[in-house]
């Protein structure tokens, strides 16, 4: 009998153990939905932009694709990215077949689209320099300190600040599709200067083995804070988004993403 009954007292405790375990899975569970009550699925698309958006071998990658990938995990967001060449990405995100641009700067889009879009809280900023070879370097303060010397920037980018320098042939510029392609043509003296921002030439000097040491920077050409991109009809995201990007500044994670493709 004695047997029995602390078999029974052991059945009880076991019960009792269940019951508690069921209620404390089910509090957790609602809190759960509860936190991503308003989750959506949602669709990015970014074009290759090196090493904020990288697409290869159908893996991606990149800065602005791991910070987005970590905002959609804290908020319980789905969302499906995609590589599409930039015109075509912009142009699905303006018929509201694309929700999301991964990573852009608002000064950069045209002010009559601006009402259609909304920005997330700043990311990060990408400040623009010149860069010297460390033997030839000049010191300047304004484009008239280059007349006569020829500059390589990347294809389809504007300075306004050097337009009428390159308007009238004070300054000459050669274009390319890469940044990697400027840093040769600069080693190879076919350029006086480059311009790049910070963040590329970070990432392509320690991606090809470039010493930086071979580099000297000059002055700043631009500050454009970065955001992720959202269309107007898809605004009502981006308070957990923020909430999320807050999360990210304070413990760190956004400032690792970035070094890990930059140093």
């Amino acid at each position: 009998m004695k047997h029995v009954k602390m078999s029974r007292q052991r059945c009880s405790s076991w019960l009792k153990t269940a019951r508690t375990c069921v209620v404390l899975l089910a509090c957790m569970l609602a809190a759960a939905q509860e936190a991503h009550a308003d989750s959506a699925i949602l669709y990015a698309a970014s074009d290759n932009w090196p090493p904020f958006f990288m697409e290869e071998d159908g893996k991606i990658s990149g800065i602005g694709y791991d910070i987005l990938t970590e905002v959609a995990r804290r908020t319980g967001d789905k969302i499906h990215i995609s590589r599409l060449p930039n015109n075509r990405a912009l142009k699905l995100f303006e018929e509201g077949l694309i929700d999301i641009i991964v990573i852009d700067a608002a000064l950069w889009n045209d002010p009559k689209n601006i009402p259609g879009m909304a920005f997330s809280d700043n990311l990060m900023s990408v400040n623009e320099y010149i860069y010297f070879s460390t033997g030839n370097f000049i010191e300047m303060k304004t484009p008239s300190d280059l007349t006569g010397e020829t500059v390589g920037i990347l294809n389809g980018y504007s300075y306004p600040v050097f337009d009428d320098a390159f308007a009238k042939g004070k300054v000459k510029k050669v274009e390319a599709y890469r940044e990697q392609s400027l840093l040769q043509m600069l080693m190879r003296k076919r350029v006086d200067a480059i311009f790049m921002d910070s963040v590329a030439f970070d990432y392509n000097t320690r991606r090809f083995g470039y010493d930086q040491a071979l580099f000297r920077r000059g002055i700043q050409l631009s500050d454009a804070p970065l955001g992720i991109k959202v269309r107007r009809g898809k605004a009502g995201i981006l308070p957990r988004f923020n909430k999320a990007i807050a999360q990210m500044k304070a413990d760190g994670t956004i400032s690792k993403i970035v070094r890990k493709y930059t140093q």
